[in-house]
Formats: structure tokens, C-alpha cells, sequence
């Protein structure tokens, strides 16, 4: 035996310890991994009992949900029979599986056409308009858009009906006006010399015959106002006028029309149809009778004058009578048409 304090004994000794430590670690590590196998086989044992037992009460509730099923089935087939039965007795023969099926269908389609708003008679009247949308493969966004366009177009058309009504009112036809009366002195309606005082034989058919002709003009054409418009020639007058004094005298009575002595030839045709609407005013004294000059500008063909036309001119020495509405008269229609 060598001992180890001799030579080559201190590392024979040296590597039997090793060896002996070596041992002992690799015991201990296979120990260790055999541990944490057999941990983790329990873990997977556990897992696997409960995944089973959830298995197990899986399978329970899809029996215990088929046979719910199989009653189910059970009392609807009960019911069909008890339907069948009532049907057999009330109407003498048995509803078959397909019409009761097509009632089925009918109830659900109900159903789902009153969770839209409508009702199954409304369903029914919209059918056609439902089939046109079908055919014309259109969305709900589509028709709502066609129902905005055909709003715009009626308003469009109301419109324009509005705009032709206004046009009509304005441009009417010359059937549609109320004529003209044109008194003329070429046709023997005259007045006194550069005056306004009617000669009696004017006055007399101022008062008679004009007077009822305007009135059946107003009751025909209903309208309110009489326009009394006094034409001159172009012969000047020269001479003061006290128009601006008298007028207003004249035109409430309180002054003779006489007593008017124009200036101008405005003045004569403003003072001249003054004379004829005070006549008038007795004779149609319900109406609006407005005295307007026309001068010396307006010809008998309703061109203005160009001036050459200087001299005596009996034609254009006249009296035009026109008759309209008021402009109140014409709001109150159009607020009765509006109503």
C-alpha cells in the first residue's frame, strides 16, 4: 500500500476522493429530474381529471339539452295535432304540415314587418311600389334619394306655376284688359278755350251714358279704380298759373273748377280730367277716381310726341278713362287665393 505522503500517493488519494464526489453529485441530479417528473405527471394528472370532469358535464348538458329537444318536439307535434283536431272540427278537414308551415312563415314575415314600422295592410298597399324597387334593383338609399329628387322637382313646378300666375297677372292678354275710353274733342267732347270747364253737352253725357258704361267696365272686370287721364295738344299757354293755390279748394268742393287756370298744358290735362272726375264722383262715388295729367306727351296711338306736331290737334285734345285695381284690392285676392 502507498501511503499517500509518499511518492505518487498524494494523487492517487486525490482522484478516489473526485471520483467519490462525482458520484454523489450525479445520484443526486437523477433524484432531482425523477422529482420534477413525477411533479409534473401529477400536474398533468389533474389537469387531465379536470378537463374530464368538464367533459363529463359538457355531455351532461348536451343530454339533458337533446332531451329538452325531444320534448319540445314532443309538445309542438302535441300542439299540431290539437291545431289539426280543432281545424278537423270547425272546418271539416285537417290543415296539412305545409300550410301550416306556410302559417308559420306568414307570422315571422308579419313579425319582421312590424319591427320596420308598417303594418301588414300597408305592406300589402305598398306591394306594387315594393316590386318596382325590386325591378329596378334600387337601395333604400335610392329611393329616398328619387323621393327628394320628385320633391324638388314639384317644388320646381309649384314654382313655376307661381312664376306663369304672376306673369299673367302682369302681362295679360288684350282680351283680358278692361278697354279704354277715349273722349275725344274731334268726337265732340270738349271744353271751354285753354280751359277746364266742360261745354253741357259733354257734362250731359258725362252723367249719363259714360257714367253707366264705366260702371258695367268696373262690375265686369270687378275693379276699384278709375284713372281719368287729360291729353293736350302742343299749342302753348302763356299765362300765370294758380294751380298750386286752387287745386286742393277744387278738389274738395270748396272751389268751382273754374277758378283752376293752368299755366301749362300739364296743368290743362291735370285741370281737365280734374273737371271729369268731379263729375264722375257724383255718379260713381263708391269707386276710387284718380285725376292724371298726360300733357302734351302722349299721342293717340300711346307713342310719346317728337314735337313736330305744333299746331291745333282736336285728337289729342282728349279724355282717356282707364279703369284697374288698387293695390289692396289685389293683396286681399292674393291673400284669399293663398288661404
Amino acid at each position: 500500500m502507498v501511503a499517500l505522503n509518499e511518492p505518487g500517493g498524494a494523487s492517487v488519494g486525490y482522484e478516489k476522493k473526485g471520483y467519490a464526489r462525482g458520484l454523489i453529485l450525479g445520484l443526486t441530479m437523477a433524484e432531482t429530474m425523477l422529482l420534477l417528473v413525477f411533479c409534473l405527471l401529477l400536474v398533468a394528472g389533474a389537469v387531465v381529471a379536470k378537463k374530464k370532469a368538464e367533459l363529463e358535464t359538457a355531455l351532461e348538458r348536451v343530454s339533458r339539452s337533446e332531451a329538452e329537444v325531444r320534448q319540445l318536439k314532443q309538445e309542438n307535434k302535441n300542439l299540431l295535432a290539437q291545431v289539426a283536431d280543432l281545424m278537423e272540427r270547425s272546418t271539416g278537414h285537417k290543415v296539412p304540415d305545409e300550410e301550416w308551415r306556410k302559417l308559420v312563415r306568414a307570422k315571422k314575415a308579419i313579425e319582421q314587418i312590424e319591427q320596420k314600422g308598417l303594418t301588414a295592410e300597408e305592406a300589402v298597399s305598398l306591394a306594387e311600389a315594393t316590386a318596382a324597387v325590386r325591378d329596378n334593383n334600387l337601395t333604400a338609399d335610392g329611393v329616398r334619394k328619387l323621393v327628394l329628387a320628385d320633391q324638388r322637382a314639384a317644388d320646381a313646378e309649384r314654382k313655376l306655376a307661381d312664376a306663369e300666375k304672376e306673369l299673367a297677372e302682369t302681362t295679360r292678354q288684350p282680351k283680358d284688359l278692361p278697354p279704354i275710353i277715349n273722349l275725344s274733342e274731334a268726337k265732340g267732347y270738349s271744353f271751354e278755350v285753354s280751359s277746364a270747364e266742360l261745354k253741357p253737352a259733354f257734362k250731359a253725357k258725362l252723367e249719363g251714358a259714360i257714367a253707366e258704361q264705366i260702371a258695367e267696365i268696373v262690375s265686369k272686370y270687378d275693379v276699384d279704380v278709375v284713372e281719368v287721364i287729360g291729353h293736350t295738344d302742343e299749342q302753348r299757354l302763356s299765362r300765370q298759373s294758380n294751380m298750386d293755390f286752387v287745386l286742393g279748394r277744387v278738389l274738395s268742393g270748396d272751389e268751382s273748377v273754374s277758378r283752376m287756370e293752368p299755366g301749362d298744358n300739364a296743368g290743362l290735362g291735370l285741370a281737365r280730367a280734374i273737371s271729369v272726375a268731379s263729375v264722375l264722383k257724383k255718379k260713381l262715388g263708391d269707386l276710387n277716381i284718380l285725376p292724371i295729367s298726360g300733357g302734351q306727351l302722349i299721342l293717340p296711338d300711346d307713342r310719346l310726341t317728337d314735337g313736330a306736331q305744333s299746331g291745333d290737334a282736336p285728337a289729342r285734345r282728349r279724355i282717356e278713362i282707364r279703369v284697374r285695381k288698387s293695390k289692396q284690392k289685389l293683396d286681399a285676392e292674393g291673400s284669399h287665393e293663398g288661404d
